[in-house]
């Protein structure tokens, strides 16, 4: 039975967790210290409690975390890696662009622990995406995972270095999610302006597809903006210097930033996103 540890029972970790487990596999994480979500979800996932110099022994290692901790925690990780006599690959599948992803590898490697780059692009696994997120794979290790399809997992293997999954994920999250934050902004501008029922009616007859999505993914998007920040963030590191984008998403970190801080204050902003979208503006007309 091959076992797989994974640095926390998060949303994405512990859904992965449980098509791994529902395959056959051993899944292990640190849950001591876990909220009480991370320990229900952890139980429902079927995943066994470890503490984190016993992930050592698993087979592989899955770095699923919120960007800004990918880096700490493979530096938390190291003396345990060091240690081991018997080294696991260690996979970063963490929203963080090639830069960040190099000093990764760099504190894993030196301790003499194969390093693979992944990126997780799609919803968990569940109700809303029943096949699972695809997980695309680089790095001279990379072939290694490809077994992991066996496990009920999606794996695309790249033909390339550590980095090219890393930016491929900065990429997509670049296009997909700036285009919701991008079109977010937007509708609450223009809802504190009262445009808001034309914008709708406009975007209704012209841009129907986006509406639809948007009706969707806005609010999708609200508990998630703090870790979106972080990820707008890294996408910024990796156009730094090309063109103007790099200002772009240090921008809409900041609009993430603003959406977390109005969540947990007065809520004006989510009110006029919600609003946006309810069924009576479905109807409206501007005469």
């Amino acid at each position: 039975m091959k076992t797989l540890a994974f640095a926390a029972p998060g949303a994405m970790g512990a859904a992965v967790a449980a098509v791994l487990t529902q395959h056959g596999a051993r899944v292990i994480s640190p849950l001591s210290q876990r909220s009480a979500d991370s320990q229900q979800r952890a139980q429902a996932a079927h995943i066994i409690d470890a503490s984190e110099a016993a992930l050592c022994d698993a087979d592989i290692i899955f770095s699923i975390l919120p960007p800004e901790f990918a880096l700490s925690w493979a530096q938390q990780m190291a003396p345990h890696l060091q240690a081991a006599t018997r080294k696991p690959l260690y996979v970063d599948c963490n929203a963080i662009s090639p830069e960040t992803l190099q000093q990764v590898a760099a504190v894993i490697e030196a301790t003499g622990t194969p390093f693979v780059d992944g990126a997780i692009i799609g919803l968990p696994p569940g109700e809303q995406n029943p096949g699972g997120p695809r997980f695309w794979f680089s790095g001279p290790h990379a072939s290694q995972l490809a077994d992991l399809s066996e496990l009920g997992l999606r794996v695309r293997i790249m033909q390339a270095e550590n980095g090219a999954a890393s930016a491929l994920k900065m990429s997509y999250a670049g296009i997909n999610k700036g285009i919701i934050l991008l079109v977010s902004a937007m509708l609450i501008n223009a809802s504190r302006v009262g445009a808001a029922q034309a914008l709708h009616e406009e975007m209704a007859e012209s841009q129907p597809q986006i509406l639809k999505r948007m009706k969707k993914a806005a609010p999708d998007m609200l508990p998630k903006a703090w870790r979106w920040a972080a990820e707008m963030d890294e996408i910024a590191t990796l156009n730094q210097g090309e063109l103007a984008t790099d200002r772009l998403y240090q921008a809409l970190g900041e609009v993430c930033r603003q959406l977390a801080a109005d969540r947990k204050g007065d809520q004006q902003l989510s009110a006029l996103l919600a609003a946006f979208f309810q069924p009576d503006a479905d109807n409206a007309r501007v005469d």
